[in-house]
């Protein structure tokens, strides 16, 4: 039976997901002197990418003296052409994507670049996209650090889902290389194979997912859940679940649900003082409705692996029960102004 919606697709790629992370865990780095001897660090992606910006910025701050921020895509567009700044920019782009170049053509601005992708030159000249392939050899002759990952070609459903977690996985690496850090590879591995299923009802979470639910957490997951939120927009096209501290729900979300009830979801991990926290306030997040509770065997900052796994099972089953194309998706061929800026804006821009 042809796999019309993309279903197959969806399913089999989440099944190879265990076999691309141990490859990208052990992935052989490049020289990383450039970034770990900067003054400081600038990360940047769009879409899945921002959480793996996001998650290098955290692990930077957390284990090395580099310190890092992370900046949108739109302070790249509107930097001032002068503007010099002394940190290391570091670009995550899976496909080199038109967005993404405008922050690689800001390069320039900055003491040094890292560009973490998928993509390269081959791929991208057999994909007929010639101009990705000579920015990638540009790059390479001006000296950036590239550091590659899988997978380059994911695009034949809107959902990737190897991608994003191996761009994770990178940071990961890339943090723990220059924080001298050792990396719980084989619990993490472990942690990703994990049925959900047994634990909680798959139908219900899935269920709840598509009437609308909203993540709390009781760790700094939070900081670069962007991803989690971003597969129910790509999978199940509903509104991406509100990714909120979970001391968040008595300032104000509790009143507004006490109108309108919704559905929450409380991620932790086995930690004491998460599951403390868990604990002191179930009356509350269980006072209008069931709240479910998402708990990681993994701390946090590796947690993030186990919560996208479980929410890459209810995404799939979700994507099922709803009858979510997935490979015609809606608006489909209808967004390419955006898609379509690849450069910064100039003076010039404002007068045409």
């Amino acid at each position: 039976m042809a796999d019309t919606l993309g279903h197959e697709t969806l399913s089999q790629r989440l099944a190879q997901i265990p076999e691309y992370l141990d490859q990208t865990l052990g992935l052989e780095l490049p020289s990383l002197e450039p970034l770990a001897a900067s003054r400081g660090v600038v990360a940047t992606g769009m879409g899945s990418s921002e959480a793996a910006a996001r998650y290098l910025v955290r692990l930077l701050n957390l284990w090395t003296p580099v310190r890092a921020e992370f900046l949108p895509l739109n302070q790249f567009y509107s930097m001032p052409a002068q503007r010099r700044d002394a940190r290391h920019l570091v670009v995550f782009t899976q496909g080199l994507a038109p967005n993404a170049q405008i922050a690689l053509a800001q390069r320039r601005q900055f003491s040094g670049l890292t560009l973490v992708t998928s993509s390269t030159e081959q791929g991208q000249s057999q994909a007929g996209k010639g101009d990705r392939a000579e920015l990638l050899q540009t790059l390479a002759k001006q000296g950036a650090t590239i550091v590659r990952h899988p997978l380059e070609n994911e695009f034949e459903i809107l959902p990737r889902v190897i991608g994003p977690v191996c761009a994770m996985a990178t940071a990961l690496i890339i943090a723990a290389n220059i924080g001298n850090k050792k990396l719980p590879k084989p619990e993490i591995l472990t942690a990703i194979q994990a049925d959900f299923r047994a634990q909680q009802s798959i139908h219900t979470l899935a269920d709840e997912l598509l009437a609308g639910v909203d993540f709390y957490f009781a760790n700094p997951t939070q900081l670069y859940a962007q991803n989690l939120s971003a597969k129910v927009l790509e999978t199940i096209f509903r509104p991406a679940p509100r990714v909120r501290d979970l001391f968040d729900y008595s300032h104000g979300p509790f009143q507004a649900e006490i109108v309108t009830p919704a559905h929450r979801w409380l991620f932790t991990s086995a930690e004491a003082a998460e599951q403390a926290l868990v604990n002191d306030t179930s009356d509350l997040f269980n006072r209008i409705n069931t709240a479910h509770v998402i708990t990681s065997p993994l701390p946090e900052p590796f947690a993030i692996f186990y919560y996208e796994s479980v929410l890459n099972q209810i995404v799939a089953e979700a994507a099922r029960r709803s009858g979510a194309n997935l490979i015609d998706w809606p608006g489909k061929g209808l967004d390419g102004e955006g898609y379509a800026l690849n450069q910064p804006f100039t003076l010039k821009d404002a007068t045409e």
